[in-house]
């Protein structure tokens, strides 16, 4: 049987200046479709979606994030921990 081959996702969180910015970057990663609403429940949608092995890795430089950012990077991150849990084709990886 042929195991689906990992996709990746490298997220560097401080290259996102603004929520839309961040969503944005991240629906490219991880090729969402045109339709994604670049919120945190639209987020979640698309994470529960993925059905092939995918590792999500975020780097972040909490002192390189612009003002503001560090609460939502963290409801982010929060909600691709949360999708991990019950999609057993989504891991999670963080790098400070």
């Amino acid at each position: 049987m042929k195991h689906a081959r990992m996709q990746e996702a490298r997220i560097i969180a401080e290259r996102c200046n603004s929520q839309e910015t961040l969503h944005a970057y991240v629906a490219k990663k991880l090729s969402f479709p045109d339709y994604y609403g670049g919120n945190l429940a639209a987020l979640a949608d698309c994470l529960s979606e993925i059905g092939v092995p995918t590792r999500i890795t975020f780097s972040i430089d909490e002192d390189a994030l612009e003002p503001g950012m560090q609460a939502y990077i963290l409801r982010f991150v929060q909600t691709c921990a949360r999708e991990a849990l019950v999609n057993e084709n989504l891991s999670l990886v963080i790098e400070h």
